[in-house]
């Protein structure tokens, strides 16, 4: 009569099935030796559980269950993929099919065309990762914001053009003119230079007072001066981490306001653009496609530099956006400097502009800097940009030759 007691060191049935030949330990392969003729046994030792410490029993029923596995050979698979395989190679001579592609005779055509095809990949591959990835070195770099410095410009160059001022608001002006205003730039870049204030705050200061006067059409020629120091205390108090005082401003204007009006001012100018004081400037798009630009040359960046400072003063460059001033700026550089190509299909992705769509911008631009460096024009005594750049600092951009002449 079979015991029912349950002894848990006996083998459970479904424990004698021949085991599958990948959960075969090292030893696979080593069938132990026996007489001729006498058939493998199954394993049908009792053995211990793992848990009990004895696991002798069960390392041999492995062994002879893997000889018994690894005599049953898997034949109809084997004979499915020879099939398959001849096929494959039973084509076209390798000479009519592939000859074009530089293949020799006797070559695999499968395995040849299978890496020429992965070599195709990893090429389109590699150039797209080129084109496309400015931003991944910066990954250990936590105030980069790496991850979404792609869609930040994006979103500038959707928003830069709510925020562009009226090419024509100047014409509404009743007592200044756009001579006035590239003197107060002049002026303003002086400042700017003596506080040692930060790029971005000039720019923010430009475009507040464009928005400013856009707005306010009775602008008396007096007060133009106040709006502009406005402006700049403005800018220095969003940018700056240690902005100069209000008497400070005050002072450098040579006490021509005093405290209260620089302050009743601000109100105005602050009320007048609806508090928005963030927007794309010029400074913020050069420094996007520098980056875009791989550049190694530096005096690269500070031409570049040079002509966005140098188009704030010029009132007719208001009918570009601020990323079209920049794109040309970086084009005009890379061709100063014989940094070429001029442009690249990186800058075309990452600015969003064609090189034939900057060329109207160019053009004007390589005017204003011509006629800058040979005193033509309106302008042309206005210097405080070209003296900024002119320094060891800037790596004196300002004074090198032009590489281009005014019908260039």
């Amino acid at each position: 009569m079979p015991s029912l007691v349950n002894n848990e060191n006996e083998v459970p049935q479904h424990a004698n099935r021949p085991a599958k030949a990948f959960n075969v330990l090292n030893d696979i392969g080593k069938a132990e030796k026996r007489p001729r003729g006498l058939k493998p046994q199954t394993a049908t030792t009792t053995t211990r559980r793992a848990v009990l410490g004895d696991v002798t029993n069960k390392l041999g029923g492995v062994k002879r269950t893997a000889a018994m596995a690894m005599q049953k050979k898997p034949l109809a698979k084997r004979t499915t993929q020879t099939t398959i395989t001849s096929k494959l190679v039973e084509t076209t001579p390798v000479s009519n099919t592939f000859g074009t592609m530089g293949i020799k005779e006797g070559t695999t055509p499968v395995v040849r065309s299978a890496e020429k095809l992965q070599e195709i990949v990893d090429l389109a591959s590699d150039e797209e990762e080129e084109n496309h990835d400015i931003d991944s070195d910066d990954k250990n770099n936590a105030s980069a914001c790496w991850q979404y410095a792609e869609d930040i410009t994006k979103y500038q160059l959707e928003d830069e053009k709510k925020r562009k001022p009226s090419a024509s608001y100047m014409s509404r002006q009743s007592d200044i003119n756009s001579k006035m205003r590239a003197i107060l730039v002049d002026w303003l870049v002086d400042v700017h230079c003596k506080y040692d204030l930060l790029p971005q705050t000039l720019h923010i200061a430009i475009h507040l007072i464009d928005q400013y006067l856009e707005k306010d059409m009775s602008v008396p020629r007096q007060k133009l001066q106040l709006v502009g120091v406005t402006a700049l205390f403005i800018a220095s108090k969003y940018e700056e981490i240690y902005p100069p005082e209000a008497d400070d401003f005050v002072r450098i204007t040579d006490n021509a306001y005093t405290r209260d009006e620089l302050f009743r001012m601000e109100e105005d100018l602050l009320a007048s653009i609806q508090y928005r004081v963030t927007f794309p400037t010029k400074y913020q798009f050069v420094k996007r496609f520098l980056k875009a630009s791989r550049t190694s040359d530096d005096r690269v960046e500070h031409f570049a530099h040079y002509v966005i400072d140098r188009s704030l003063q010029e009132y007719k460059l208001i009918k570009y956006l601020p990323s079209t001033v920049a794109a040309s700026a970086v084009h005009i550089a890379r061709t100063q400097m014989r940094d070429l190509p001029a442009w690249s299909s990186t800058l075309e992705y990452h600015s969003s502009y064609a090189e034939h769509a900057l060329t109207d911008c160019v053009e004007d631009l390589k005017e204003m800097l011509w006629n800058a460096q040979n005193g033509v024009g309106k302008t042309s005594k206005l210097t405080a940009v070209r003296r900024k750049f002119s320094k060891e600092r800037f790596m004196g951009v300002s004074s090198h030759p032009l590489v281009f002449d005014e019908s260039s």
